[in-house]
């Protein structure tokens, strides 16, 4: 196969959801993380169509380091919802297909919110919200879809932007009877995990322990969420978990001190949200590797010609092909 110049040797799609298109959200920032059963089969199709070969993440560093043979492609899920178990998995099993899951520990084990789907859900069942933040009361009605936006927009800027303290306090605000957010089967429990993990198609990885805006919390705070992680997934599976999933990967969510952090707490390898393809280039810089992020927002084969090209990252980066912040 000829590469193009922008190309790449291979590239990591970023995924969170796969499930029916009648329950998709209405909430733009929600539905970006969900595609229909028949868009990922769409996708891995493409994927044979252009003769590429899907590979297991484990095997990236070695491809990176001697890239013979085909254009490569991995797919990592992120998060850890049910749907991948229920939805994905049969998906891949049909096309015997490799993929990934990042799980975020304190998803499973109910001890942190999937804010952002009990946000939406909290604003379907009520005319407003309103809260005290940071000595003021805030409100915002929600009669219709419209009014939901805004206000979804709103919280979810604030959540994101909140410490480590500071986002439990907010929450505790925004949800004061957390049966809101504790009683959803959104994510897979442990058992679950476990049987994905013993699918010879799976490979498990970590998203930390609750999924924070790394670079809003301090050093320790940080490290712990990655450390921790990866130590509680390790005794879960019984057995090694050596990659990472940066949950907020974009450049105003992980840096340089992130990358150091996760290769201190024993990664291998580290992927963000950064658009971009693979490149030989990229094998010394493990801790910070690109990955086209599919949104349910997004036109899916522009998406895909983007990966195939790396036209867009080069125009982005003016010429430069190796996405390394």
């Amino acid at each position: 196969m000829v590469r193009p110049l922008y190309g790449g040797v291979g590239c990591c799609f970023c995924l969170h959801r796969v499930l029916p298109a009648e329950e998709f959200s209405s909430i733009p920032d929600n539905h970006a993380l969900e595609i229909a059963p028949e868009a990922l089969r769409a996708v891995l199709q493409w994927v044979l169509s252009r003769g590429l070969e899907v590979i297991s993440i484990d095997a990236v560093p070695e491809r990176l380091a001697r890239p013979t043979g085909r254009k490569f492609v991995c797919f990592v899920f992120d998060d850890g919802y049910r749907d991948n178990l229920v939805h994905a998995l049969p998906i891949f099993r049909e096309f015997q297909m490799l993929f990934a899951v990042s799980i975020t520990n304190g998803f499973v084990e109910g001890n942190a919110p999937v804010w952002w789907y009990a946000l939406e859900r909290l604003l379907v069942q009520s005319e407003a919200v309103q809260f005290a933040w940071e000595g003021r009361k805030v409100k915002f009605p929600c009669p219709g879809r419209d009014e939901r936006i805004v206000a979804f927009e709103a919280i979810a800027k604030m959540v994101r932007a909140c410490s480590l303290q500071t986002r439990a306090a907010l929450l505790a605000q925004i949800f004061p009877d957390d049966a809101m957010w504790r009683g959803s089967r959104l994510i897979m429990t442990w058992n679950e995990v476990r049987s994905m993990h013993n699918d010879p198609l799976v490979t498990i990885c970590a998203h930390t322990l609750g999924h924070h805006t790394l670079n809003r919390l301090t050093e320790a705070e940080a490290f712990a969420e990655l450390r921790d992680s990866k130590a509680d997934l390790e005794d879960q599976l019984n057995t090694p978990v050596r990659h990472l999933a940066f949950p907020f990967g974009g450049r105003n969510a992980v840096g340089d001190r992130e990358f150091l952090l996760a290769r201190k707490a024993g990664f291998q390898m580290a992927f963000t949200t950064r658009g971009g393809n693979l490149f030989a280039a990229h094998q010394h810089f493990l801790d910070r590797l690109p990955r086209w992020s599919v949104s349910g927002n997004r036109d899916l084969f522009r998406l895909l010609s983007a990966s195939d090209s790396g036209l867009p990252t080069a125009c982005e980066y003016r010429g430069r092909r190796v996405v390394t912040d």
